[in-house]
């Protein structure tokens, strides 16, 4: 079975009609229909048993949602009003976390040796949101850059075996 649900030219639809197999194909452009009815008729010389509707499909699903887990665990809300200031989001993730860079996983004394740094890079669509705000020491910031996600950067540190900060990685934290 073949799906296309951005028929418009038909090209998929002929290639699976032509390889005899099922198809089916979805556009929002009315004139689809007619472009694939010509097309299939142009490619294959006829043009079968097709079944045409403007009405959607009927979920047989009982409405559940296909990949539970690929949803976000814990969504924080802005608040109401003027987004968040730089100041604002690293005292919020202080108080949440504590002076921790969350790269390493070191604790800090002084929480003035950690930066503030985006999840997901910017540069990869990353919103400037306290959703996707995290606390990094300086190695991590730096090796992070704008090429790792924060699981990125802690794969990277774990496949190391040390982290760039002077601390092992393992269970057991200590400065070398």
């Amino acid at each position: 079975m073949v799906l296309d649900p951005f028929c418009g030219c038909a090209t998929t639809l002929v290639a699976a009609e032509k390889l005899k197999r099922n198809w089916a194909g979805i556009d929002i452009w009315q004139g689809a229909y007619e472009l694939v009815k010509q097309r299939m008729t142009d490619a294959t010389g006829m043009f079968g048993k097709v079944t045409f509707t403007n009405e959607p499909p009927v979920r047989t699903d009982g409405g559940e949602t296909s990949a539970p887990f690929l949803h976000v665990r814990e969504r924080v809300r802005e608040p109401e009003g003027p987004p968040w200031t730089r100041a604002q989001m690293y005292e919020h993730l202080l108080g949440q976390h504590g002076p921790r860079c969350m790269g390493c996983n070191r604790e800090f004394d002084d929480p003035r040796y950690l930066e503030l740094d985006h999840n997901t890079p910017r540069s990869d669509g990353g919103l400037n949101h306290i959703s996707n705000r995290i606390l990094l020491c300086g190695p991590c910031n730096r090796l992070k850059s704008n090429t790792f996600t924060l699981s990125g950067l802690q794969r990277e540190n774990k496949k190391e075996g040390y982290m760039r900060c002077g601390v092992r990685y393992s269970g057991v934290w200590s400065n070398i």
